[in-house]
């Protein structure tokens, strides 16, 4: 194919995997340099949660992903799709779907770092959890239930998916779930990051645009960083808290039939440029960029369990 004298194929997972390194390690340094900055001038703001918010959109919105940006543009873009537009009912079996690979995965997840926690002989942290639970609601539905999943879905299913999305569908879903879970950078998220990351590739695929896979990554983020830590809030309503946990057992369950019942719709389509059999690995991951971005990655959740 025309297309295929043009790409480098392992020049472009390079790239990407250097391009989100890059970001990665921007985004820690400015948080480093931020924190410490205020620790010096008022250490008392440590202790909101607000700080840690807009640390995260100085570091991340406005400098680390422009970076990512920057460094990839000029790869070339796969072959544009028509936009197919998705009912409202539709919408709410998608979201279904998404939070039983949640919630199921995150049980598993669970159940692993508790063994793990025993092992080791203390509680295993989860940043999210620590800033979310200490977190005015406001603040929460801003940043981590409308910004982070706007912003994280323009570069993993906008511009990252768009630079893949030339080697099939199956190369496409696979590479940048697993990146999307690995940028998340603790185990806590990790594996139903990339179950979720797995479905938001797929939906937006399959319609062209990355707007409906925004809207259920805000509507999963709003159930899980608002509206779960409102209801639950010091623990003391017990009934509310148990009916919430049903509500969202049922959804899980619709969601796992769901999940069975449509296994056989799913349909990967071919790319423009077919990596041949035997190279896709290596062509995928070992290459630098993405070497030093899974081993960044690795080395800071497992700093965070050791913590």
């Amino acid at each position: 194919m025309e297309l295929k004298t043009k790409v480098n194929d392992k020049k472009v997972f390079a790239k990407i995997g250097l391009a989100i390194l890059v970001c990665m390690i921007v985004v820690n340094v400015i948080q480093t340099i931020y924190y410490s900055a205020i620790n010096v001038i008022r250490p008392s703001l440590l202790e909101q949660p607000w700080v840690n918010y807009i640390a995260i959109a100085i570091s991340f919105y406005f400098i680390g992903f422009p970076i990512f940006y920057v460094m990839v543009r000029k790869l070339p873009d796969g072959e544009k799709k028509e936009s197919k537009s998705l009912s409202v009912a539709k919408m709410i079996l998608l979201f279904f779907m998404s939070y039983a690979i949640l919630y199921v995965v995150n049980f598993l997840t669970t159940i692993l770092l508790m063994i793990i926690a025993a092992i080791k002989g203390s509680e295993i942290m989860n940043p999210i959890a620590n800033v979310v639970g200490t977190s005015n609601w406001i603040w929460s539905l801003i940043f981590a239930g409308i910004l982070s999943p706007i912003v994280e879905e323009m570069l993993f299913r906008g511009i990252m998916l768009n630079k893949i999305r030339m080697y099939g569908d199956k190369v496409a879903i696979i590479t940048t779930a697993i990146m999307f879970g690995l940028f998340h950078a603790n185990f806590s998220q990790f594996f139903y990051a990339v179950g979720l990351g797995v479905i938001f590739a797929y939906v937006t695929l399959k319609t062209g645009t990355i707007k409906y896979s925004i809207i259920l990554h805000i509507a999963i983020n709003i159930v899980g960083s608002v509206i779960m830590p409102s209801i639950v809030g010091d623990g003391s309503n017990i009934a509310l808290i148990g009916v919430a946990g049903l509500v969202l057992i049922a959804i899980t369950i619709i969601g796992i039939v769901l999940l069975i019942n449509n296994r056989k719709n799913i349909h990967l389509s071919e790319g423009e440029i077919k990596l041949e059999k035997g190279t896709v690995t290596k062509t995928i991951y070992l290459n630098v960029g993405m070497i030093l971005y899974v081993v960044l990655c690795v080395i800071s959740m497992i700093s965070v369990v050791l913590m």
